[in-house]
């Protein structure tokens, strides 16, 4: 058995597997098994600074080209970088930060400002939100729209509830979304967070202080 099956072998015994792994299995240098891996279909994780490998063949990639194995994540379109302008690219449309990172499986905080000016991704503040859309003009285009649609179906708030922020809110011009939240839940209407009522005004195009 050569070395590129002792390799294979192990990959299909372990599925991932590190490169200083690979190096004192086969007692060979980590450039050794770079060369020795060349013609394999390797694929390197996204996430814990690229440590992990696996063949493309034995991965499982889900819809948005995922693949998570033992809390590794692996993509088909490549690195982290790449991964989020794929994913963005792909989107109905577009993608705000808590999507990326539930897509993705890893603290979007950690990366994100580090991309928003990235050439592949556009971002916008819609609905109090930024939002990721593809740099494209005709995906970014129908990617808006449809958002657009979405958020005009779906307001913060509607119907009575709308009302009694709006009156309490002209009562109370002074008071911050914490302090509304707290008269609306005396008043008798309960359960609308300062959050919500932040993105009320802001879905609008109005302006109401944050709590506190």
């Amino acid at each position: 058995m050569n070395k590129t099956e002792r390799v294979e072998n192990q990959f299909f015994e372990k599925i991932i597997v590190t490169l200083p792994e690979l190096s004192r299995l086969l007692g060979v240098s980590v450039r050794t098994i770079q060369r020795i891996t060349n013609p394999l279909d390797m694929i390197r994780s996204y996430d814990h600074n690229g440590r992990y490998f696996s063949m493309e063949r034995l991965a499982e990639f889900n819809s948005y080209g995922i693949w998570e194995y033992h809390r590794v994540h692996f993509s088909r379109f490549g690195n982290l970088k790449n991964t989020l302008v794929g994913i963005i690219d792909h989107s109905p449309q577009g993608m705000e930060a808590p999507q990326i990172r539930e897509v993705l499986g890893v603290d979007t905080r950690s990366f994100l400002s580090q991309y928003k000016a990235v050439s592949q991704v556009k971002r916008e503040k819609l609905g109090g939100h930024y939002v990721y859309f593809s740099s494209d003009q005709d995906k970014f285009s129908a990617q808006r729209l449809r958002r657009m649609q979405t958020i005009e179906a779906h307001p913060p708030l509607k119907g009575p509830v709308a009302i009694d922020v709006l009156v309490a809110a002209l009562k109370h011009p002074g008071f911050t979304a914490g302090e509304l939240s707290e008269y609306l839940h005396q008043s008798g209407t309960r359960g609308v967070k300062p959050r919500t009522i932040q993105d009320f005004f802001r879905f609008y195009g109005l302006e109401k202080k944050t709590p506190g």
